[in-house]
């Protein structure tokens, strides 16, 4: 890892007291600021999985200044997940993902122009998106990783069928002390049994509505307000998980906007058939998808410069674009 890396870490309260954790990591810390998303069972870590390595040193060497949040009990966050708090959708939705925003703009004096998740993470930027619509004009681009709401009905017999005695165990568990043990399902963190549970029912299909208050996510997004545009990874081989199907019917759940479908596989020249995980974690991941990736960020940056000012930012410096973050 380069010595000049800046390696924080950041605690933010909460209402109540509870304190999420925020990793940041830039070689430039005056660059672009971008945010990373993990999803359920996970933790931040899942985009700094070893030093050096993973989408958030990635992108610091490239020049952005990233921020990477433990979602509340995850990771750092302060307290871990536990048998008696309530964390649903809503609180995610509502409190946590405000409260992340304002740390970074109060810090940078901006908001992030880049948003990166990866599975129920991107469901929950979608839906943050929804609710507050103001939040969409900072926001040059979204990629999101295997992020799909609904499973097709071959993800979620396959799923069903491969968890079996693991996730009615696990279900168990929860009902007694509260929330999922990860480490029955070989993922980096515990799960609150409400956003668990939140996260199951949309999968099965039910509406894109808040359980909690009712908001219509879904009717929001309906309404075509200048969604930002997004790129999709999805995996021609994790069929369980990240499955092109499920992640093409979640850009189109969204609405209109300027998405992107990219499927990753040995079949499509990549050099492995990732998994949802190893297509974030996999060292090769730096120099197969990755470029593809920040070479995306590129082009939108510069199209939305162009947009705004008029003008080419490559007619004098071709990396004027990303150094703006416009």
């Amino acid at each position: 890892m380069p010595a000049h890396m800046l390696e924080q870490s950041l605690m933010v309260s909460l209402l109540g007291g509870d304190q999420l954790h925020i990793r940041r990591l830039a070689e430039n810390p005056d660059g672009p600021p971008v945010l990373l998303l993990h999803g359920l069972l996970e933790d931040g870590t899942l985009f700094y999985p070893a030093e050096g390595q993973g989408l958030a040193h990635y992108l610091a060497q490239h020049g952005y200044d990233v921020y990477v949040p433990d979602f509340r009990g995850k990771g750092r966050s302060w307290p871990p997940v536990g048998r008696i708090t309530s964390y649903r959708v809503n609180e995610a939705v509502t409190q946590d993902l405000p409260t992340i925003l304002e740390a970074i703009q109060g810090l940078r004096g901006r908001l992030p122009v880049y948003w990166f998740a990866h599975a129920w993470g991107g469901v929950l930027a979608s839906s943050f998106l929804a609710r507050y619509p103001g939040y969409r004009a900072s926001i040059n681009g979204l990629i999101y990783f295997g992020t799909h709401r609904v499973a097709s009905s071959h993800i979620f017999s396959r799923s069903v069928w491969r968890d079996g005695l693991q996730g009615w165990l696990a279900g168990l568990w929860a009902r007694l002390v509260g929330y999922i043990p990860g480490r029955w399902r070989r993922r980096r963190s515990n799960e609150y049994r409400g956003i668990q549970l939140d996260s199951f029912n949309w999968l099965q299909g039910q509406p894109w509505i808040d359980p909690s208050d009712h908001f219509d996510y879904g009717h929001a997004l309906s309404l075509g307000l200048d969604y930002p545009p997004a790129l999709y990874f999805a995996s021609r081989s994790d069929l369980g998980y990240c499955n092109p199907k499920a992640v093409r019917a979640f850009m189109n759940e969204v609405g209109s906007h300027n998405g992107r479908l990219v499927i990753l596989g040995r079949q499509e020249g990549n050099l492995h058939n990732y998994t949802h995980i190893t297509m974030l974690t996999h060292p090769d991941a730096a120099r197969d998808h990755f470029p593809f990736m920040l070479n995306w960020t590129l082009e939108i940056s510069r199209l939305r410069y162009e947009a705004e000012t008029g003008d080419d930012p490559q007619a004098s410096d071709s990396n004027r674009s990303a150094a703006r973050g416009n």
